[in-house]
């Protein structure tokens, strides 16, 4: 039991760090605006809560081609594409599930919704017949779509959007905060070589930079 608990924990580590490395890292560098940063993960969170695993990137690449033209709707491609990773070969199943009993309970179908089980016995099918990686994921998305594709085509809608708002709300937030403490930091070293009283960066607004 040990063991299996350090192996979990380790397993949660790895992923912690994935997690930090895949989602935050990008958002700490981006050299845009908390605006145009935050809409990118808006965008990435939209698709990612759609089943879509596998096209998803390029789903956010045609987003931002729709939307270059109007600068207030302008952000990150690459923020974007890092936020799909949100669902993943880890995460994809629970989250279809979601999704499918969801649309099923919409539909008012709730008697009807399959068991978990059924989810992983298709997974572990497609890859027990030998197929390569994609070739499984296909076999797997062809079988959600015949089977269950319409209950998760509703079922994902009520996330989607409520994921795009709360992850650009909060992204939005944990930028400026993170943008404003850093500020604050470099005017307290300069206040502190100068012997001036420390400034605030209380108020300060970060302009959109218009790049791709």
């Amino acid at each position: 039991m040990a063991s299996v608990a350090r192996v979990n924990r380790g397993l949660m580590e790895r992923l912690g760090r994935l997690s930090r490395l895949k989602l935050l890292i990008p958002l700490r560098r981006s050299p845009h605006s908390p605006e145009y940063s935050a809409r990118g993960v808006a965008v990435g969170m939209f698709w990612a809560l759609t089943p879509l695993v596998g096209i998803q990137m390029y789903l956010c690449l045609m987003t931002w081609l729709v939307v270059k033209p109007v600068k207030n709707l302008q952000f990150s491609l690459v923020i974007s594409c890092a936020w799909t990773w949100v669902t993943n070969v880890f995460t994809m199943l629970p989250i279809y599930y979601v999704f499918y009993a969801t649309g099923q309970i919409i539909r008012g179908d709730w008697h009807n919704i399959t068991g978990y089980d059924t989810f992983i016995h298709s997974w572990h099918e497609a890859f027990e017949r030998g197929a390569g990686f994609w070739q499984a994921m296909l076999d797997l998305a062809g079988m959600l779509a015949r089977e269950v594709g319409l209950s998760m085509a509703i079922g994902c809608l009520p996330y989607a959007v409520l994921g795009t708002w709360l992850s650009y709300k909060i992204s939005l937030k944990y930028i400026r905060r993170r943008r404003r403490k850093k500020l604050e930091k470099r005017i307290r070293q300069h206040a502190s070589k100068d012997g001036s009283e420390p400034q605030t960066a209380k108020g300060v607004h970060f302009p959109d930079r218009p790049s791709a």
